[in-house]
């Protein structure tokens, strides 16, 4: 004896409801962890650029392949990630943490620069230590331009590129 079809469709709306919930349910949230990164339409270096996202960003994963994850964004954009600029837990802080910890432990009237190196420990608390140990003016201002410098992203995606380094490693 046949099932009347009135009983089936609801039966069959509800699997395909449970199945699509349970898939919602399952996706895996990955956040950036780069201070920037780009999403791509497939799978290599050298593919169009779709996107680009920053430190901290959550992503949901679509699919994997090898060293790449496949993602959707918050505002909907999809593309391909390099694995290695992504992590499962959410980032704690941003980019410029130590400098805002320097900043609020010399009461925020510090340029970005000496409160990235009072971060670091180059600041007025260390300057005893320095007087003591003979650390000269001329090298603690070396310091100073080094913790100061910043090299540029487009610079250091051009060195990964022709170093054949992470997304562009062959």
């Amino acid at each position: 004896m046949t099932q009347p079809r009135s009983v089936w469709v609801p039966l069959i709306v509800l699997w395909i409801g449970l199945f699509v919930w349970e898939t919602e349910a399952l996706a895996e949230t990955i956040y950036v962890q780069a201070k920037t990164a780009q999403l791509r339409v497939g799978k290599t270096s050298l593919d169009a650029v779709v996107g680009n996202v920053k430190f901290g960003d959550a992503l949901e994963v679509v699919g994997r392949d090898g060293s790449w994850v496949e993602v959707k964004t918050s505002a909907g954009a999809r593309g391909w990630i390099f694995a290695n600029k992504t992590t499962t837990s959410k980032p704690s802080g941003s980019n410029d943490t130590l400098a805002k910890l320097g900043q609020s432990m010399r009461g925020g009237d510090a340029s970005a620069t000496t409160a990235s190196a009072g971060a670091r420990g180059l600041d007025k608390a260390s300057e005893g230590y320095a007087n003591r140990t003979g650390v000269s003016a001329r090298d603690r201002e070396a310091v100073d331009r080094m913790t100061a410098y910043q090299i540029p992203d487009q610079e250091v995606e051009a060195f990964m590129r022709e170093g054949g380094l992470g997304e562009y490693a062959k």
